[in-house]
């Protein structure tokens, strides 16, 4: 028009601008900057001045290019050259802008300004500068949300979603809930990316109360309340549960995102359900497949543009409250997935946003995952071959994965085609596969490990080093190594030139070469040339070692060695010190409880005191009894392992029937108490006390673990059938039913506790 001599007003530039910023075309991205610099032209002749949309429309264009620098330019031109301020829409863009940048400096000047012009701040000026400062402690936050209430600005979505992520982020799970419970009393609803913040957070707690959080801190590291924790993971899950059951009943359809958040809860917890989830989001998938198929139909036509009205169809504009028109026949999902990428991208909070369900590397991940700890290998090989088959690539992490599958059952043979197979698809090497195949080589104690490893450490075309891991694997193994040659029960004794050796000479003898292979890599790593040096775990590694050939001055040398080379020895350390003392039969382990209770730094835990409290038991030792006592002044709580050692030490006071059938129920009455479940070696135990005497008790045990649906095995039998008078009340239990368990044969009631 300008080459036409055809004039233009400030109407007309700002209409090619909308059509320019809206326009699919991308070689039409950078032609609105170009077209300012000719109303500029046009400014300095005096004939028209920019108004506040036509800086409107060029910061739409710095989004679109993602100038954000060049947005902030224009901010200073739009206030120095032309006088223009500011109002809350415009602020508030380039507020979006320093949340993309976290430029939380630039956003604080912005919001000083917007002040001191007395500018109104709105809910979308608050949530975007909460953003801004997201990671930031949550305090910040309450203060920036408190102003907001102050200043009468109600919150909304956006604003709860924002300081529930940043509770998310401080690990905050209490608050977050609270601040959901506080967006359903106002007349809010929840969006997916409220759910999968709080599933997300769910799957987060499970790792904290395991123990695998990433600060590495577990939640209790106290053995005494395993039970409870597990009954509170259960509690999780069941929360993560009922939340995805609740978006199906509001009508809100679940992402990608959900279903991996759900299914990394599930995972955790072994629970079967995940592959029920995972059946679900594959049906989902396929059903939004075909909405894509009709969407791509009208791209091709023509009859979408990346427009604001195509964004208010895909139910993404500002005025559609997120209900495009789309949704009631489902082709919404797929509609507003393809504008959204285009607006957002695909970092971990676009994951959490965006609308679709499609399987991704982060499911399979999962799944394996599951299946590993569930001990179904078939499942996981199946799982791996699907994801091929669907064109996801394994990454280093999927492979890692397929080696702990393959530690379920040994396959040595699977996990060295899986390494090769990462090494021809020209999966980056990493120095964690290797381990991960190293060690499925050390559980399965195959011998051809330590070849493994010295062609992987001589190998100058290989860029890896060995690591702590790679090194303290290794040490491991020593203690896995295939015993082919250790002489079975029934086997012939092989002769050499000594002549014959007795069956536990020859076993010392291998356990010592063991030992030796595991000495001669930890002065591997005490060589100065060698980059990786002892940690805490390479001497609990050796410790392992000295236990399997219960030897104890080797094993004090260890702990000795260790501290002189500066690390401090942990309660675990001597734990599995006095677990060689166990192996050796040695009554000397006392003298390291005593240390350790003098010392108090570390003091003994649970486990100090339930190796302990199992030595005694194993020799009808009366100091069991005190030593018991002696745990609970000291504020350490019994588990049920701890009371399944007292009752096994009643079971070998033979000598004296009665007091040892009046202990064993006075230790069962305080079990329960505790309010901990029996397992089936308390039952076991009880069983070995009334076997003796033939005690109808045994018909009670019966009873009580049909009702616990706890089964019995070898061990139950075995231990009536070598008493007399405990085969005669075997016999009977099985006439009365209690062998072959139904409901109907239970009778009430249970263990009568002592006086």
């Amino acid at each position: 028009m300008r080459t036409m001599h055809v004039p233009m007003d400030l109407e007309t530039y700002n209409n090619l601008l909308a059509l320019l910023v809206d326009s699919p075309d991308q070689d039409c991205a950078v032609r609105p900057f170009k077209l300012y610099e000719e109303m500029k032209d046009d400014c300095r002749e005096g004939v028209l001045k920019p108004d506040l949309q036509t800086f409107s429309h060029l910061l739409q264009a710095c989004e679109r290019t993602g100038a954000f620098d060049k947005a902030f330019d224009l901010l200073s031109e739009m206030k120095l050259e032309f006088g223009l301020l500011p109002d809350t829409n415009m602020y508030n863009k380039l507020l979006g802008f320093c949340v993309l940048q976290r430029d939380e400096h630039r956003a604080s000047s912005l919001f000083e300004e917007m002040k001191n012009g007395k500018v109104q701040p709105n809910v979308h000026t608050y949530n975007s500068l909460m953003n801004v400062f997201a990671e930031n402690p949550a305090e910040l936050l309450a203060q920036m949300f408190d102003d907001m209430i102050r200043q009468n600005i109600p919150p909304n979505r956006r604003t709860y979603n924002t300081l529930m992520r940043s509770c998310q982020r401080q690990g905050d799970y209490d608050k977050a809930f609270k601040l959901f419970e506080e967006l359903k009393a106002e007349p809010l609803e929840p969006d997916v990316v409220t759910y999968n913040i709080l599933i997300d957070m769910c799957k987060e707690r499970i790792d904290f109360l395991q123990g695998n959080a990433s600060s590495g801190a577990a939640a209790n590291p106290n053995r005494r309340n395993e039970e409870q924790q597990e009954s509170r993971i259960k509690g999780v899950c069941m929360l993560a549960s009922s939340l995805f059951n609740e978006m199906d009943e509001k009508e809100i359809r679940p992402n990608t995102f959900t279903y991996n958040a759900l299914m990394g809860v599930l995972a955790r917890c072994a629970d079967l359900r995940i592959f029920t989830v995972f059946h679900s989001m594959k049906e989902d998938a396929e059903e939004e497949e075909k909405d894509r198929h009709k969407l791509q139909v009208l791209l091709d036509n023509g009859d979408l543009m990346d427009s604001e009205g195509a964004l208010m169809l895909a139910g993404l504009g500002d005025n559609t409250n997120g209900n495009g028109i789309l949704m009631d026949d489902k082709s919404g999902a797929a509609l507003r997935g393809h504008y959204q990428r285009l607006l957002i991208g695909d970092d971990y909070l676009a994951r959490q946003s965006a609308f679709g369900v499609k399987p991704d590397i982060t499911t399979y991940h999962t799944l394996l995952t599951a299946a590993e700890r569930m001990g179904k290998a078939e499942t996981a090989y199946e799982l791996f071959d699907e994801m091929k088959e669907h064109g996801i690539q394994p990454d280093v992490v999927t492979y890692i994965k397929m080696m702990g599958v393959c530690c379920l059952n040994k396959e040595t043979d699977r996990a060295y085609d899986l390494f090769q197979e990462a090494s021809e698809k020209m999966v980056v090497p990493d120095i964690e596969l290797y381990n991960a195949f190293v060690n499925v080589l050390a559980e399965a104690g195959d011998p051809e490990v330590f070849d493994s490893f010295q062609r992987f450490t001589t190998d100058r075309t290989n860029n890896l080093k060995p690591n702590h891991k790679t090194y303290n694997t290794m040490i491991k193994v020593c203690t896995k190594l295939r015993r082919e040659g250790d002489p079975g029960p029934n086997d012939p004794l092989p002769t050499d030139e000594d002549g014959l050796r007795s069956r536990e000479e020859l076993i010392a003898i291998r356990n010592t070469e063991r030992q030796q292979k595991g000495l001669a890599i930890y002065s591997e790593m005490c060589d100065n040339n060698c980059p990786v040096k002892p940690n805490a775990d390479t001497y609990g590694a050796l410790l392992d070692v000295c236990h399997l050939t219960k030897d104890i001055e080797r094993a004090r040398s260890v702990v000795d060695d260790m501290q002189a080379r500066g690390l401090v020895p942990t309660i675990t350390t001597y734990n599995k010190l006095m677990m060689v003392f166990v192996a050796a039969n040695d009554p000397a382990i006392r003298e390291i409880f005593d240390m350790l209770k003098q010392r108090n730094d570390p003091g003994p835990n649970l486990e100090t005191y339930t190796i302990l409290l199992a030595f005694y038991s194993a020799r009808a030792d009366p100091q069991c009894l005190h030593l018991f006592e002696d745990m609970k002044k000291t504020g350490i709580d019994p588990d049920c392992r701890v009371f399944n050692i007292m009752l096994q030490y009643c079971a070998k006071l033979r000598d004296d029937v009665v007091r040892a059938k009046k202990k064993s129920l006075k230790f069962f009455f305080e079990l329960k108490l505790r309010e901990l479940t029996p397992d089936i070696d308390t039952y076991n135990a009880l069983m070995e006390v009334f076997a003796v005497t033939g005690d109808p008790l045994i018909f009670k045990v019966f009873e009580e673990m049909i009702e616990n649906s706890i089964v019995p095995n070898k061990t139950t039998f075995s231990t009536l059938i070598k008493e007399k008078k405990g085969l005669d009340m075997l016999r009977k239990a099985g006439e009365k039913g209690l062998l072959d368990p139904h409901p109907d044969a239970i009778e009430e009631g249970g263990l009568i506790p002592p006086d």
